[in-house]
């Protein structure tokens, strides 16, 4: 009885005090000119940049900027600063691929051993075939991997693409254990959603090119549409060019209790059921990543350029009017690319989404998206220098609605 007694007081006790503590106030709700429901939305969310484009019917419709690019130094966003686009990146790699595809240097359903320095081998199944296809698909039967750990401060890794993905997928190598980073399915039959498939897709580009993926894409696909801004890698980048990423401190009033995304479950509980008002909130920069596996995230681009590309994609035709991918290859890329008993949505490396094709990402103190519709050549983009969380989705998927109404 007294313990019933002592858990009544106890919610009766937190059920006052979200009475009485303060929340952010919502004011974009009422808001209809997208110029100030989209500051509005970002003071809720505590997001301190934004860069937008709306492309209607293959025309560029709006594009605008907003915030911080850098709080500590002052710096807005412009249509120039660079954005981390994160895993939007997976299906710009594709294009390229698919070019390969098209010259004749790469085969979509070849076996990957035929182009890469190294065999890779599932040892939990025989005879198995890793396609490029299974690679975009997400179906190679390749776990996936990632690790804050390997990311290195404002530089590039010294380590190589190759010899990292070598550590994890051939026998004997340092991070390889029991073939720890292969599924027991075979290739095509189980989506898994993969970075480390996309950063092999990578290395196929430096196997038949000669190249690595990040001085092929700057010297082809970049070059013909005009993305001067657009690199895969951190060398040789003015890093006070590229948005500055950012994690969001969250304080509960009166109690002191301050969080962030890297405390996940109470980071969502306090987002969710306070959410503290913006002056209990504070941003922390992260340092830009440099990332072994680069294939899977790592282009940063301007909103301008990443326009550009979206508007040549839709098009396929680049600056000179040539088209990008032969009319083959291109149906190819919207291609649902697995049965649908398997996935019901997944295309070359691009994805479905709530009636519109694309692909999201998210990285440390990074959140983007950009869907359209290929048909209509309708679309939007959406890049934030702030990392993901219950807020931060919200407004991502609160803006989106907004621009697709334009």
């Amino acid at each position: 009885m007294r313990k019933i007694y002592l858990v009544g007081l106890i919610s009766i006790g937190i059920f006052m005090f979200l009475l009485v503590v303060p929340s952010e106030q919502k004011q974009s709700a009422g808001i209809d000119n997208i110029e100030d429901f989209i500051p509005a939305v970002m003071h809720e969310a505590a997001i301190p940049g934004i860069a937008v484009a709306r492309i209607k019917e293959g025309e560029l419709a709006l594009q605008q900027v907003y915030g911080m690019a850098d709080i500590e130094a002052g710096k807005p966003v412009t249509q120039d600063t660079l954005f981390n686009i994160a895993s939007i990146s997976k299906p710009i790699m594709g294009v390229t691929l698919l070019q390969l595809v098209d010259d004749g240097k790469l085969a979509l359903d070849e076996d990957i051993n035929s182009y890469l320095p190294f065999k890779v081998d599932n040892p939990h199944i025989e005879g198995e075939k890793i396609t490029l296809r299974h690679l975009a698909s997400h179906s190679a039967a390749i776990k996936d991997y990632f690790d804050y750990a390997t990311y290195t401060e404002n530089r590039d890794p010294s380590i190589s693409l190759e010899q990292h993905l070598r550590s994890l997928l051939v026998k004997g190598e340092s991070l390889y254990g029991s073939g720890d980073y292969y599924l027991t399915n075979n290739p095509g039959e189980h989506r898994q959603y993969s970075n480390l498939s996309a950063g092999l897709a990578g290395l196929l580009v430096e196997s038949v090119t000669g190249q690595s993926l990040a001085n092929y894409s700057r010297n082809t696909l970049f070059h013909s549409l005009d993305m001067e801004t657009a690199n895969w890698r951190l060398n040789g980048v003015d890093l006070s060019s590229i948005a500055v990423p950012y994690k969001v401190e969250q304080c509960v009033p009166y109690i002191g209790l301050c969080v962030d995304s890297e405390a996940e479950k109470m980071n969502y509980l306090i987002g969710r059921f306070i959410d503290p008002p913006f002056e209990y909130k504070q941003f922390h920069p992260y340092a830009h990543s440099g990332n072994p596996q680069y294939p899977d995230g790592g282009v940063r681009v301007s909103i301008a350029d990443l326009s550009n590309f979206l508007l040549a994609l839709l098009n396929n035709r680049d600056k000179s009017e040539a088209q990008i991918l032969s009319d083959v290859m291109y149906q190819e890329m919207f291609r649902l690319q697995l049965p649908l008993s398997v996935s019901d949505s997944q295309r070359f490396f691009w994805r479905d989404r709530n009636g519109l094709t694309g692909h999201m990402g998210t990285d440390l103190g990074v959140f983007v998206a950009m869907y359209f519709e290929p048909e209509s050549k309708d679309g939007f983009i959406i890049l934030m220098n702030r990392d993901m969380d219950i807020k931060s989705a919200n407004a991502m998927k609160r803006i989106a609605i907004r621009l697709m109404k334009i």
